[in-house]
């Protein structure tokens, strides 16, 4: 789990912003979101592109994802616990060892997932699309 010394960035709308565009070039344009054992507990990050971003260990514990695509982003050992990912697509995306205690994963996309080793107590995955997840 992150560091409660390890915040946000200051200007977290223009590194989405970068990202974004970094994921949609294929990496020609923009940033890839580094956001690494990064404290991001209770935000909103409602409709983000995180595609293929860095989120290992993050800190998500109570977040607001809903509907954002975390498609092949790594997120291994991130707190995801009591967060809320209603319609996120976490297609093919790595969770291993991540805490998914109490996560609402009502409809969201797992398909190709790396499940191995998250804590799922608790999780509510109502038609939610597993397919292959590991």
């Amino acid at each position: 789990m992150a560091d409660e010394t390890d915040h946000a960035p200051k200007d977290m709308a223009s590194l989405l912003k970068s990202h974004s565009l970094w994921a949609s070039t294929d990496g020609a344009q923009g940033e890839r979101a580094d956001l690494r054992n990064l404290n991001l507990a209770g935000r909103s990050l409602w409709r983000a592109d995180l595609r293929r971003a860095l989120l290992d260990g993050c800190n998500l514990a109570a977040a607001n994802l809903d509907h954002c695509d975390f498609r092949g982003a790594s997120l291994k050992g991130a707190c995801l616990s009591g967060a809320s990912l209603w319609e996120a697509n976490l297609g093919n995306a790595d969770l291993r060892g991540a805490d998914l205690r109490d996560a609402k994963l009502d409809h969201a996309d797992l398909r190709g997932a790396d499940i191995t080793g998250a804590k799922l107590e608790g999780a509510s995955f109502k038609f939610a699309l597993l397919g292959q997840s590991v």
